[in-house]
């Protein structure tokens, strides 16, 4: 529970939101809504109010955009035509489904599980909309690929920005949250690293915190790529300082996402990037059909990784373990899943819940079924092969490399879902940018394609 300050903070948020709308062009004011939000407002705290889902940060920023964009006339829609849409309305009604097929009450132990209601199907999808409202806002108001490098500038200064904190926490510990809002939101012991800390300041978790960073990174390159300055630095040097940060943030596959990203940015023509950017996500699929086939070597891998480092390795045991007794948990009801409210995790015979969920994967599996893990990723993989069909219909060459690097951070949100929660609303936001723009480059060279025929008749 945050202190005064941090209540004031979360409840004095919409009016911020409101003022950004009132002084900034939507798109530039609802990127700096969701960025603000994930760097500086209370981790971990929400409200709930009856006949709503619990408000926390992210919730409560995109239902004030939601609202506020309404109320300036800024009118937008969720569900353009188009195949996305439907797969986006298949969704939601999956799940319903999994919900109404969750009906039945149960008990583990001494804990009581209530049977899922009506009531349950329309707070989930609710709950989900309000998810999914950064992607919806970015695909309607970020779908112009001059947008882009604004966009990674934008980025690279807001990582700037942090920085100062993290070096801060580096050195004392994760301490800002504590400091500022009266409460520790992480494991403290999952922020340690050898002799040091992994920083979280507001973000909530070191792993998380690194990623955003290895996004900054990736602006940066692109920038560079392009011989953009930030500012009065030119981008070479703000990627090597952001760069040496990500290192301090002791998380290895931060580093190494940031790694391929740099070959490919440098290395491969951005349509290439695209493709291979495609291939990369698509492995999302092939994990769980490798554990629930039992052939994915996990046991190698960890007796491997134990050679080098037996913490890493006995990390690595306990998230394989967890992910097999989930599994097993979700294949008792493979279609449609288990649902919400701690259904699809696993307890032991007195109620206790023995389970960790790390992988967004397992995470939407167990609760929706192979239905809806199926469909969720599909939402996730159509920018990306949209972006990858599209891409020769940019002209301009610096537009391209952008686009591409907006590929490559999606790409790797995706794979990231594999070992780790998901992506954060900053990048469903500019997932949604990249279909946006993918959609009207497409509908640019069809209408392209119509005036050139009606010419030629002519």
């Amino acid at each position: 529970m945050p202190n005064i300050f941090g209540i004031l903070v979360f409840y004095s948020w919409p009016l911020l939101i409101f003022w950004l709308l009132s002084k900034y062009p939507a798109k530039q004011a609802i990127f700096f809504a969701f960025t603000l939000a994930i760097m500086f407002l209370p981790n971990g705290f929400s409200v709930d109010y009856p006949l709503i889902p619990p408000i926390d940060r992210e919730t409560l920023t995109s239902l004030s955009l939601a609202l506020f964009l309404f109320i300036k006339n800024k009118k937008f829609t969720i569900f353009p035509s188009g195949f996305p849409s439907k797969i986006l309305i298949g969704y939601l009604l999956v799940l319903v489904i999994s919900t109404e097929l969750n009906s039945d009450a149960f008990v583990i132990g001494s804990k009581y599980f209530p049977a899922l209601t009506h009531y349950d199907a329309l707070s989930t999808v609710v709950r989900v909309l309000l998810t999914l409202m950064p992607f919806f806002l970015g695909r309607f108001f970020l779908n112009n690929v001059e947008d882009n490098e604004k966009i990674f500038k934008a980025l690279v200064v807001m990582g700037l920005v942090y920085t100062p904190f993290m070096l801060v926490e580096l050195r004392l510990s994760p301490q800002f949250h504590n400091w500022v809002y009266g409460y520790s939101n992480v494991d403290f012991l999952q922020q340690m690293r050898g002799e040091g800390y992994r920083p979280t300041v507001f973000y909530g978790h070191g792993l998380g915190l690194a990623f955003w960073i290895t996004t900054c990174v990736i602006a940066a390159l692109a920038l560079q790529k392009n011989k953009v300055r930030v500012s009065v630095f030119s981008a070479s040097k703000v990627a090597i300082y952001l760069a040496i940060i990500l290192v301090l943030c002791k998380t290895w596959s931060a580093m190494i996402y940031a790694l391929v990203a740099m070959l490919f940015i440098f290395k491969l023509k951005p349509a290439k990037q695209t493709k291979w950017a495609l291939v990369i996500a698509a492995i999302v699929f092939t994990y769980p059909a490798a554990k629930i086939a039992d052939i994915f070597p996990d046991r190698e891998i960890v007796s491997t990784i134990q050679q080098y480092s037996p913490e890493r390795a006995q990390s690595l045991d306990f998230r394989f373990n967890n992910e097999t007794i989930l599994l097993a948990r979700a294949m008792e009801r493979p279609y449609f899943g288990w649902n919400g409210w701690g259904r699809n995790r696993v307890y032991n015979e007195d109620g206790k819940d023995i389970s960790v969920t790390d992988g967004k994967w397992i995470i939407e599996l167990g609760m929706n079924g192979f239905i809806g893990f199926i469909l969720f990723y599909i939402i996730l993989l159509i920018p990306l092969f949209y972006a990858h069909k599209n891409i020769e219909n940019i002209q301009n060459p610096r537009q391209k490399v952008y686009f591409a690097a907006l590929a490559l951070i999606l790409a790797i949100c995706i794979f990231d879902s594999v070992p780790n929660a998901g992506m954060s609303v900053m990048h469903l936001f500019l997932a949604g940018a990249l279909l946006g723009q993918s959609e009207l480059l497409a509908k640019q060279k069809k209408l392209m394609g119509h005036s050139n025929a009606k010419s030629f008749k002519t």
